[in-house]
């Protein structure tokens, strides 16, 4: 009897071991629990998933460290996405897929921005990121729709997914073979990138803008449009334009909560109508300044702005108090921070990537 307890507890012993060599080695999971569970009712687990063969990504750029990513120790994630791209102007439908993989932000979090400009303009909010794959091929994000957003880890570098099959239809959708870059909040998947190869961090530097501090009036009367191929248009008011009208909590990076009304304005891409078309190379690689009268300024992905699956539009609010932050402003409704909202705009200065 004794001799069977000992063996007992050794067996326990090597099983607990194993276990937790396992568990260390495993990356830690954020996703939900439906997805190891078999014959839930979630429709977006019910469906057998598949592998993508990951690669090596390396983070370049305006961080303190670059260097190549360890995905290690990071969490998994999931989102599930319908994709589609337009072609000759009309929607083709590709598939609808849930998928498993590393946050842009978890990746991104240990590369500690240093920007280039930080003595002339130090918030954040006028970087961005280029992606790169093997093939050459780029897209864009805003730094603020990876880390101040009201939805994180929406973007992933996907390792693995699952079709999201209709009950009454048998459905075969393609499937990349190599991990990819899915934004779930995009509503065309312009901004997908099979094979993502590096990260580049940059700051805005495409023009001077001088800051100057503490203006007072704070007051531009009209807005200048203006694309890097030098065309121009000017927005002088909101006038005969569809009106939106957003609430909202106004809680700053720096200082927290500013005590704010409604913000009400026609949607951005009303107003940039005939000024810009919006293709799908914009969408790939497009860039958004939105410049103040004294020099702040904040960068929105042409995607993020225009290309949105919850239709939830930024509008250009317009003020008529000529003391403080007069005329125009920009308001993004899903960011979580408000450094964005910039106030007595003068300039929308669009650009793509090189």
């Amino acid at each position: 009897m004794k001799k069977l307890t000992i063996i007992l507890i050794t067996v326990i012993l090597i099983a607990v071991f194993l276990w937790i060599r396992i568990a260390s080695d495993r990356p830690i999971d954020g996703i939900s629990a439906a997805t190891i569970q078999v014959n839930g009712n979630s429709m977006y687990h019910s469906s057998e998933g598949y592998k993508m063969k990951a690669g090596s990504l390396e983070v370049v750029g305006e961080v303190a460290s670059p260097g190549m990513v360890s995905l290690e120790k990071l969490y998994m994630h999931e989102v599930v996405i319908k994709e589609s791209k337009v072609i000759n102007d009309s929607v083709e439908f590709i598939g609808a897929y849930r998928y498993t993989g590393y946050s842009l932000l978890d990746i991104l979090n240990p590369f500690l921005l240093q920007k280039k400009n930080a003595e002339q303009f130090r918030p954040v909010i006028d970087t961005y990121i280029e992606i790169e794959n093997a093939a050459g091929e780029r897209i864009v994000f805003s730094w603020s729709e990876i880390f101040q957003t009201n939805n994180l880890h929406q973007v992933l570098i996907a390792t693995g997914g699952s079709q999201v099959n209709p009950h009454k239809k048998t459905v075969d959708y393609p499937k990349d073979t190599d991990w990819k870059i899915v934004a779930s909040g995009d509503l065309r998947n312009s901004r997908q990138l099979v094979n993502p190869t590096k990260i580049t961090v940059r700051s805005f530097d495409r023009k001077e803008y001088a800051i100057q501090r503490n203006m007072k009036p704070l007051h531009s009367p009209s807005i200048k449009i203006v694309i890097e191929d030098g065309q121009t248009a000017q927005i002088d008011n909101n006038h005969g334009k569809d009106m939106r009208t957003y609430e909202t909590l106004f809680y700053g990076m720096g200082m927290g909560y500013h005590p704010s009304g409604s913000f009400r304005g026609p949607a951005l891409d009303e107003v940039l109508k005939g000024s810009v078309t919006i293709d799908d190379e914009l969408l790939r690689t497009g860039l958004l300044c939105f410049v103040s009268v004294d020099g702040y300024r904040s960068i929105f992905s042409c995607s993020e702005l225009f290309n949105r699956t919850d239709q939830v539009s930024p509008i250009l609010d317009e003020c008529n108090d000529e003391s403080d932050g007069g005329r125009f402003r920009i308001f993004m409704p899903s960011d979580f921070f408000a450094d964005r909202s910039v106030k007595a705009l003068k300039e929308i200065y669009i650009f793509r990537v090189k």
